[in-house]
């Protein structure tokens, strides 16, 4: 499936009565909480972002902006000096 089957699948559970019922309840455990400390972890194709409330629950973000292929094209020659600086020898992308 593509990403218009994606889109019209998300619109759907939106929608819905169980959609609503289920976003209600994250919106209920957000609402009114204070963060009280932020992390990020490497989860391999993206930095995923983690809230820890006041409560002492938590809540997983995925940022589209975190994402490999996002770090990739904004911030390329930070990688290449960070690659250097793991690699001195081999130096990528100069002769």
């Amino acid at each position: 499936m593509g990403d218009f089957c994606n889109m019209n699948d998300i619109h759907r559970f939106l929608r819905s009565k169980e959609g609503k019922a289920e976003l209600k309840k994250i919106r209920d455990m957000l609402k009114g909480r204070m963060i009280t400390d932020v992390t990020f972890s490497n989860e391999v194709t993206y930095i995923a972002t983690t809230l820890l409330l006041d409560d002492g629950e938590s809540f997983f973000v995925q940022q589209p902006s975190l994402e490999v292929d996002a770090i990739r094209e904004e911030f390329a020659e930070v990688l290449q000096r960070e690659y250097n600086r793991d690699y001195p020898k081999r130096k990528r992308g100069k002769p």
